[in-house]
C-alpha cells in the first residue's frame, strides 16, 4: 500500500495517441476530477525531471493543499534557483476555448513572463478546470523547464498515477459537491441552488443573491489557530463534529464560515471542511451564521457518514 503523504500506486490504464513534437505521451484519455483528486502531486516532481532541468539540492518539496506541491533546486551551474510547481484539478481562468498546443490529448496554453512560465493543459469544459505547470527561474528559461514539466505530468498520470493511499474517512476523493444536499442548500438560499464547482475541492450553490461554498483542505491547520484574528466562537453540529469554529470574515463582514478539522494529519497538520454563508449586498437584519448553521449541520452529517 502507497502512505498518504508519499504514494505511487499504479493505475490501469488504456494507452494511445502521439503527441507535440518533442516527446510522445500515452494517455488514457480522460483525467476526470474524480481521478484528479486521487493523485499525490509530490510524487510528480521526480528526480530525473529535475535532473533534466538544474542540479538536484535538498530534493524538499513543499504541499500547499492535498493537491499542489512545489520543489526548488539549483541550475545546472549550481547558481540561479529554479522552482517547479504543480497543480492538480483547479480552476483555470480566461484560458481560450480553443487553440493552444496538443500534450496527450489535452489542449495546454502557455504563459511567459520575465522570469516564469505557466503551462496549463485544460482537462474539462464548463467549468475550465486542468492540470498547471509553473516554473520560475530568473536568468534562465522558464519555458523550458514548464514545457518538461507539463509533458512530464501529464504522461506520468496517463501511465502510471501515483495515487494517494486514502485512508478510511478522509476528503482526499470526496466531492464537494456532492456533499451538501439540494434541500438543505436551498433552505439556505431562498431558492433553488445553482451548483458550481470550483477546482476539484471547492463548491459553490448559488442563490439569486447569495452563496453557500463547501470546501475541503489538507495539510492545513486547526481553524483556531489560523483565524484567531477572527475570535471564532465554538458551534455543534452533530453528535459527531464539536466545537466547530464560527467566525465573521474581517474582509466581508456579512460572510460567516465554520471551519472544522475532519481529521488529523502527521505533522501537526490537519484535514479540515470549510463551510461559508455570504450574501451581496447585505441584506439588512439578516444573521448569515443562522443562515449557515443548517447548511454546516448538513455537510457534517453526510461527511461522517460514509
Amino acid at each position: 500500500m502507497c502512505g498518504l503523504t508519499l504514494a505511487g500506486c499504479a493505475g490501469q490504464v488504456d494507452l494511445s495517441k502521439k503527441v507535440t513534437n518533442r516527446t510522445t505521451v500515452k494517455t488514457a484519455g480522460s483525467f476526470t476530477p474524480e481521478m484528479l483528486r486521487t493523485i499525490d502531486p509530490c510524487e510528480l516532481l521526480t528526480d530525473d525531471l529535475v535532473a533534466s532541468i538544474g542540479t538536484k539540492t535538498s530534493g524538499s518539496k513543499d504541499r500547499s493543499n492535498y493537491n499542489e506541491c512545489q520543489t526548488r533546486f539549483k541550475d545546472k551551474a549550481n547558481k540561479a534557483d529554479i522552482t517547479l510547481n504543480v497543480k492538480l484539478g483547479n480552476a483555470l481562468l480566461g484560458v481560450p476555448k480553443q487553440g493552444g498546443k496538443q500534450i496527450g490529448g489535452l489542449s495546454v496554453f502557455e504563459s511567459p513572463t520575465d522570469t516564469g512560465c505557466t503551462e496549463n493543459a485544460v482537462t474539462s469544459r464548463d467549468p475550465d478546470r486542468g492540470v498547471t505547470a509553473l516554473a520560475f527561474w530568473e536568468g534562465g528559461k522558464p519555458c523550458d523547464a514548464s514545457g518538461k514539466l507539463i509533458e512530464s505530468v501529464i504522461k506520468r498520470l496517463a501511465e502510471n498515477p501515483p495515487k494517494y493511499d486514502v485512508p478510511a474517512g478522509s476528503l482526499v476523493s470526496r466531492d464537494p459537491c456532492a456533499d451538501l444536499d439540494d434541500a438543505a442548500a436551498q433552505a439556505a438560499l431562498g431558492t433553488t441552488p445553482k451548483k458550481s464547482p470550483y477546482g476539484i475541492r471547492v463548491c459553490t450553490f448559488e442563490g439569486k443573491d447569495n452563496q453557500v461554498n463547501v470546501r475541503y483542505t489538507g495539510f492545513t491547520f486547526d481553524p483556531f489557530d489560523t483565524q484567531s484574528a477572527s475570535k471564532p466562537a465554538k458551534v455543534d453540529l452533530t453528535d459527531k463534529v464539536k466545537g466547530a469554529a464560527q467566525f465573521r470574515d474581517n474582509i466581508s463582514p456579512n460572510r460567516c464560515q465554520i471551519e472544522w478539522v475532519h481529521r488529523k494529519l502527521a505533522g501537526n497538520r490537519t484535514e479540515n471542511v470549510n463551510v461559508s454563508y455570504e450574501r451581496t449586498p447585505a441584506q439588512a437584519g439578516e444573521d448569515p451564521c443562522a443562515k449557515l448553521l443548517p447548511a454546516a449541520q448538513a455537510v457534517a452529517t453526510k461527511v461522517n457518514s460514509s
